[in-house]
């Protein structure tokens, strides 16, 4: 909170500042709601499609390991607690159990630092690409839709749509020039 009364103080004195001329014509400013950028993005939609399959491969192992458990406490349930086989149940059922938790909390740390690994340079680009566009489009003043950026803003203002398409702008020559290399090393496979 204390953010975006910073930001917003910093605005406001910066806006102090305008000159005698650039007062006679306002600022012009967007609104720009960057996690809506990167989802309807087509880097975004293939990060998402990459984590859901991960997560989804994660979800089948974590099902199995759980199903043994289940298996392993019905024998230990069924076990009279006074023979030679339930302090090994017992012993392997409780392994069995740290086993799971560990692997569960391994996986769930894999599965953000993957999307880390995926988001990060779609925010970089991001990055690039809100520069450029409120260059190409004269605007002094581009605003995150989020709580440390625009408290609220008029729909007038907002300019994600056209922040996303430029996003988009060269996804399809960017897939083209990933495809071409795939393609040569298949072929130089076949010919050897």
């Amino acid at each position: 909170m204390r953010y975006g009364f910073l930001v917003a103080g910093t605005l406001a004195a910066a806006l102090s500042f305008v000159t005698a001329a650039q007062a006679a014509e306002a600022p012009r400013i967007g609104v720009v709601n960057l996690q809506q950028v990167i989802t309807n993005s087509h880097r975004g939609q293939d990060a998402q499609t990459q984590l859901k399959a991960l997560q989804s491969k994660l979800r089948g192992d974590i099902m199995d390991r759980r199903q043994k458990l289940v298996v392993l406490k019905q024998q230990l349930d069924k076990t009279d607690a006074k023979s030679a086989d339930y302090a090994k149940l017992q012993k392997s059922y409780q392994d069995g159990v740290a086993d799971y938790q560990q692997y569960v909390s391994a996986n769930q740390q894999d599965l953000e630092e993957r999307r880390q690994e995926l988001l990060q340079p779609i925010e970089q680009e991001l990055q690039q690409v809100l520069n450029d566009f409120a260059k190409d489009h004269h605007y002094d003043i581009l605003i995150s839709q989020s709580a440390a950026g625009a408290v609220y803003a008029s729909d007038k203002y907002d300019v994600t749509t056209q922040v996303t398409e430029a996003m988009n702008k060269d996804w399809a020559e960017q897939q083209a020039s990933q495809q071409k290399p795939a393609a040569k090393d298949k072929n130089k496979g076949g010919k050897g």
